[in-house]
């Protein structure tokens, strides 16, 4: 595990993430390592061809969420990574704790620093948090920061 030398750390862009990557920012510093800023987008879900019911235009749709996603994450690094700290923004898609781990093995990460809600009510009973999926499929240790 030492050393520390790639940090992802995950973001949907929420307080409690940010929590998450203010404790990434902190221990990259301390210990001198990259940063790597993930966020998943999941795929939009229809029924049957590329336009929904509502009328939408399904691939125009994810090409704007896209295109938002990528401006919050360079806000992000803007505003809460510091100059001095290598960083660097990795928008994916799929379901999420499968594509943070999966990452994690491909960038050879030492370290996932991700947030958790803290939800205990029924939702996180029937479908699990995506803290919980990382930590279960991750190969390197995961540092989950209570978001609440």
């Amino acid at each position: 595990m030492l050393p520390v030398k790639k940090i992802i750390a995950t973001t949907d862009f929420s307080e409690p993430a940010l929590k998450g990557i203010k404790a990434a920012v902190e221990l990259a510093q301390t210990l001198d390592a990259n940063l790597l800023i993930v966020h998943v987008t999941q795929p939009l879900q229809t029924i049957g061809g590329a336009t929904t019911m509502a009328g939408y235009h399904l691939p125009t749709v994810e090409k704007e969420i896209n295109s938002e996603v990528a401006q919050l994450a360079d806000q992000l690094i803007e505003k809460e990574i510091p100059k001095s700290l290598h960083s660097e923004a990795r928008i994916l898609r799929g379901k999420p704790a499968s594509e943070i781990a999966d990452l994690a093995e491909k960038e050879d990460a030492d370290l996932i620093v991700i947030a958790s809600r803290g939800d205990a009510g029924w939702k996180q009973a029937l479908f699990g948090s995506v803290a919980e999926g990382v930590v279960r499929h991750a190969e390197c240790p995961v540092l989950t920061i209570p978001g609440s």
